[in-house]
């Protein structure tokens, strides 16, 4: 897509997209490495293939394969451009494993934000839905700005989380609550 102004928010998603894999690859990696099941699908790897905003982000820079998607040896070969589900997925092991569910709620919002990113962006529905260029430009690109700033504020604070520089106080969760509600108490 040649709009400078589209272009210029994709590289913030790309950004913050290859933040939140960074922090969940060393979150989940030693759950992930020895997984005899790996939940990666070369269906849902389709998507990252098909979808003309995921292409956009990726760039189509890795081959898809017909078996194998875009899984490599190490895990998936895309640094984003990722379907948002690939983010999203944690497992009952990974979950289980996290101290507290102050922990996993943390990481349940880690999982969800590159989701929340595209949410409701192009006619009410997810960016990924998009199905060409024409769809692109018709995309709300204030929203899509205002999720980006606050999908930033919301890693800044998690990064800061998991490196264990900062506790998760009342104004934390305020933020991570925009991105995914935690249950009643």
């Amino acid at each position: 897509m040649t709009d400078p102004d589209f272009n210029a928010l994709l590289d913030d998603y790309r950004d913050l997209e290859a933040r939140v894999g960074s922090l969940m690859q060393g979150i989940c990696t030693p759950f992930c490495s020895v997984c005899p099941t790996p939940c990666c699908r070369t269906a849902i790897c389709r998507e990252a293939e098909e979808s003309p905003f995921l292409k956009a982000v990726h760039g189509g820079r890795q081959g898809f394969d017909l078996r194998l998607g875009y899984l490599g040896a190490h895990g998936c070969k895309l640094g984003s451009g990722r379907p948002p589900i690939c983010h999203a997925f944690l497992c009952g092991r990974i979950l289980s494993q996290q101290d507290g569910d102050l922990r996993r709620f943390a990481l349940e919002v880690l999982g969800e934000l590159v989701g929340y990113l595209g949410k409701k962006v192009w006619l009410k529905r997810h960016l990924v839905e998009a199905l060409g260029d024409a769809d692109l430009r018709a995309s709300d690109l204030g929203l899509f700005r205002k999720r980006l700033a606050t999908g930033a504020a919301v890693l800044a604070i998690l990064e800061a989380y998991f490196a264990g520089d900062r506790e998760l106080d009342a104004a934390a969760l305020r933020q991570l609550a925009r991105i995914k509600k935690p249950l009643p108490a």
